[in-house]
């Protein structure tokens, strides 16, 4: 994508207008490094709830289907991070940046704009590898019983089910 995306730029786009969209006096390695590391952590933690979701089919055709209410979340976040930015400070745009289906959209924007101090950025990563190790939890778990299931479609009631026998 790099590659096509500057020989695009090389054959198609003026001469600097790419400069005059994108500011990079604004990326400072602090900038650099939380983008990543949101970037792995939010693609953590929605790989875990897909996986989660994915564990509870039967047919590879319903994999889709089952995957629906993830997606929804992972719009939901976007969409709450992103109208935030509108008004970055608001106490919305702060729950939005600690919130986990939202922090990878939105903090990696709160340090650009300096809105974010250490301690923001310190509680939200926090609060999303609580997220990622419940999620994994409960995924490794209903994972382990589900993949013994070669019957119909689980429910939600038969993953509740298996995961507080597994808890006992």
């Amino acid at each position: 994508m790099i590659i096509v995306a500057l020989i695009s730029n090389s054959l198609f786009l003026e001469e600097g207008i790419l400069n005059e969209i994108i500011n990079f006096e604004n990326m400072t390695p602090l900038l650099l490094i939380v983008t990543l590391v949101y970037f792995l952590l939010g693609y953590f933690t929605y790989a875990l709830f897909y996986a989660l979701t994915g564990s509870t089919v039967s047919k590879p055709e319903d994999v889709q289907s089952a995957n629906g209410p993830v997606a929804m979340l992972a719009i939901i976040g976007f969409y709450l991070a992103y109208f935030t930015m509108m008004n970055p400070t608001s106490n919305l745009n702060a729950f939005a940046a600690i919130f986990p289906l939202s922090s990878p959209f939105c903090m990696p924007l709160r340090v650009m704009m300096g809105l974010a101090s250490i301690w923001d950025i310190i509680i939200s990563i926090a609060v999303l590898l609580i997220t990622i190790f419940i999620v994994a939890k409960i995924s490794i778990k209903i994972y382990s019983s589900a993949i013994l299931n070669y019957g119909s479609k689980m429910g939600l009631k038969d993953i509740l089910r298996i995961y507080k026998d597994k808890n006992n």
